[in-house]
């Protein structure tokens, strides 16, 4: 197999680390991108990193020119850094849409053997499904996104999209979960610990998810099918009730936590005092209006269809299984 040259931004976050692991699996000549000396150590492959900022510009483009000389070039970038916790609003548009922009600008002009970009957005860019109808999200669905998050991912694919003589891919993946998952499951799971079942969403609420395992399997398949210029909205094919999030952490952890609902009203009103005070401190604001909105919004099914038939996508998880894993792997039980 042709060896590919391939740069996964991002690498050293979550799902990045899942990327990079399958694309050395598969034998490609995978670099990872770090930002600062802390992520570099992540990576653990000083040979195989590339230092990318996304507030540098001038120095980026001569990095990319001194290692098209050196190496030839990056022939794939897989595109999974991004901004979703900024101090301010409008970072969303600066980091993920106007460097997205320019990043792959500066790659086809300096990259001979430049061949795909291949951009992680997201199932926000498109929001919600119909909560009336009920009617899954697919790739044609209407497309309407309300978080600045969402937009800003939205924005991106649309100047993707527009730049002459690129060839791409565009994954809107539903909320992706797996081991070394410390926003979702490491957070639930210290709730639950401490004797807590939280419910936020309605009752007749349903949503989607994909293992990072899964999504990092489908990604690399999309290259070794030479798939372009396709959009696959992304999930394991099934709907589940949030509830059921807290059912499998406490049954596999063997606790019985107290459950609890949260009004949405309370939670909103809880979010609006939270963004005055971090705009005023300029501090990240980890939970927004706009994210209870999104995590309590009815409809959040995915039809996969086309990824099973085009990618002959076969997840290896269904929900309840993929926690486990995730709860093996990080320590909390054993097997």
């Amino acid at each position: 197999m042709e060896q590919k040259r391939v740069l996964v931004t991002g690498a050293a976050g979550f799902v990045g680390q899942f990327l990079l692991k399958e694309g050395k699996k598969r034998g490609y000549d995978v670099y990872g991108s770090y930002r600062n000396d802390r992520e570099k150590a992540i990576l653990n492959d000083a040979s195989r990193s590339f230092f990318l900022e996304f507030s540098e510009r001038e120095t980026l483009s001569k990095r990319l020119e001194a290692f098209a000389a050196e190496t030839g070039g990056f022939e794939y970038v897989v595109h999974c850094a991004g901004v979703t916790r900024p101090e301010r609003i409008e970072e969303f548009y600066e980091g993920n849409v106007e460097f997205t922009d320019f990043f792959v600008r500066e790659l086809l002009r300096t990259q001979p053997g430049f061949r795909k970009f291949i951009f992680i957005s997201s199932l926000q860019a498109m929001g919600p499904g119909d909560p009336k109808t009920m009617q899954p999200i697919n790739e044609e669905s209407p497309v309407n996104p309300f978080t600045p998050y969402g937009i800003s991912k939205w924005e991106a694919e649309k100047r993707i999209k527009a730049i002459p003589n690129l060839d791409w891919i565009i994954f809107r993946p539903t909320s992706i979960y797996g081991p070394n998952d410390v926003k979702f499951v490491h957070t639930i799971v210290d709730v639950i610990k401490k004797g807590f079942a939280v419910r936020l969403g309605s009752k007749d609420q349903l949503v989607s998810f994909v293992n990072v395992k899964d999504i990092s399997r489908a990604l690399w398949d999309a290259i070794d099918r030479n798939v372009s210029h396709e959009i696959y909205v992304v999930s394991d094919g099934q709907d589940y009730s949030p509830s059921l999030v807290n059912e499998y952490l406490a049954k596999h952890l063997g606790l019985k936590p107290l459950k609890i609902k949260i009004p949405r009203s309370l939670l909103l009103g809880i979010s609006y005092v939270r963004l005055m005070l971090a705009r005023l401190m300029k501090k990240p604001l980890h939970v927004s209006p706009y994210k209870i909105k999104e995590i309590t919004a009815r409809n959040w099914r995915v039809d996969n269809s086309k990824m099973v038939r085009e990618l002959d996508f076969k997840p290896e998880f269904n929900f309840e299984e993929g926690l486990k894993d995730a709860l093996l792997e990080d320590g909390f039980i054993k097997d």
